[in-house]
């Protein structure tokens, strides 16, 4: 690729990801670091009918950062998460654009209040402190299942992804002998565009609806049989509190969309990223009894579980030296963002020790994610289990990554362990 331009930046293009720069976490580095410093807002437009018409791409984490955090200017309910015009997420007053449901992400004010306070009860220190010994079953289930397996396999599929789903199933309350027709719902909506994990937007939007409905079957199971999870939480709300039927479908959608792709992601680019980088692994490994909190979070920085996010403008504003007209969109470079060398030294270094670490990845505003805590939970006892119980972990192919623009998935991982 030649030198950068603003007629090159393609930051908003799904092959830009899907075939990404494995020697720079699979991102477009160098584009981020062009729009920083000569393009820090800029009007990006798409002719695909499955995507909205334009958007105003922000890339500096102090503009990302004044954007996220002033719901007054910026609507989080504007009718969009990200660029897709398909989405399992949207206001109820959108409903006629797709086949989204109101959930927290989407939502602003009193509303958006309600339903952060039910659905953190089930996010509470106490709560964590219960999972971990279930974690920690899963982790140690997963890496038996990986030393079990003879020759090379796919990390992704065989590590990544198992041990986050058994732990959204707890989160959400999901009782075993549904949890694979679940999380098979949840993989076919994950990642739309890319055709290898969802042959069809038709299937997506089939698996979409499947989960709104299994969600409301859930949440009653729950009224007669509450636990800790999320939906006993939403079940027991009081009165003024309580969560409308269309508001579980899509709390839903955004706990199991979320909690499945940022953890998965992060343990799959930190496995890539650690093999690049045999020093570091051999660093991890020798702290493999505790693994600091610093290493975890610069795993969540460097993944970036989410490369965007969606504002609206409630009134003219400029930023950046641009107008923004009311009604316009922004699209929040989370990616860029934790890059941004105003705010991180070396962001091009892995720093296990980095601190502190701001990053973007669970966003910084009140829209933040709530289940950032157990995410960074499931990393650490992963990635304990997996380098106490193992002598080496090599490469046994080239990764490949998922093409979208909005999760940052990789596809595929091959690795060959030796046990320790």
């Amino acid at each position: 690729m030649g030198p950068v331009t603003a007629g090159t930046i393609t930051v908003l293009e799904n092959e830009t990801y899907g075939s990404g720069d494995p020697t720079t976490f699979g991102l477009p580095l160098d584009q981020y670091d062009y729009l920083r410093e000569h393009a820090p807002c800029l009007l990006y437009e798409f002719e695909d009918p499955l995507l909205v018409d334009r958007v105003h791409i922000l890339s500096r984490y102090a503009d990302i950062e004044s954007v996220d955090r002033d719901t007054e200017t910026w609507a989080a309910d504007g009718g969009y998460v990200n660029i897709w015009k398909v989405n399992p997420l949207l206001p109820a007053d959108h409903a006629d654009e797709g086949v989204g449901k109101p959930a927290m992400l989407v939502m602003d004010g009193d509303d958006h209040r309600r339903n952060r306070r039910v659905v953190s009860r089930a996010f509470t220190p106490a709560v964590l402190t219960k999972l971990e010994a279930s974690f920690r079953d899963y982790a140690r289930m997963t890496v038996d299942a990986a030393l079990a397996k003879d020759g090379a396999f796919n990390f992704v599929d065989e590590v990544a992804h198992v041990m986050p789903m058994q732990a959204l199933g707890d989160v959400l309350g999901v009782p075993e002998a549904d949890r694979p027709k679940f999380f098979a719902w949840v993989d076919q909506f994950a990642s739309p565009f890319d055709d290898r994990v969802t042959p069809s937007i038709e299937g997506a939007l089939q698996a979409i609806l499947a989960l709104f409905d299994y969600s409301v079957e859930l949440r009653d199971l729950h009224r007669r049989e509450p636990g800790d999870d999320v939906m006993s939480k939403i079940a027991q709300a009081g009165e003024d509190e309580t969560l409308s039927e269309e508001e579980v479908m899509g709390n839903a959608a955004l706990l199991a969309g979320g909690a499945a792709e940022s953890t998965r992601t992060s343990l799959s680019h930190a496995m890539h990223q650690l093999m690049l980088e045999p020093e570091k692994m051999a660093w991890m490994r020798e702290r493999a009894d505790d693994i600091p909190a610093t290493a975890v979070q610069e795993i969540v920085r460097v993944a970036s579980p989410f490369i965007h996010f969606v504002r609206e403008a409630r009134r003219d504003v400029e930023i950046a030296g641009q107008r923004i007209p009311a009604g316009d969109r922004v699209a929040l470079l989370f990616a860029s963002a934790n890059f941004d060398p105003e705010v991180f030294d070396e962001p091009r270094t892995f720093d296990l020790e980095r601190d502190p670490n701001p990053h973007f990845s669970f966003g910084r505003g009140p829209h933040s994610c709530l289940g950032k805590h157990i995410a960074a939970l499931e990393i650490k006892l992963l990635m304990e289990e997996l380098l106490q119980r193992t002598k080496e972990i090599r490469p046994a192919g080239e990764i490949s990554y998922v093409r979208d623009t909005f999760s940052r998935g990789v596809y595929e991982l091959p690795v060959e362990i030796t046990p320790a």
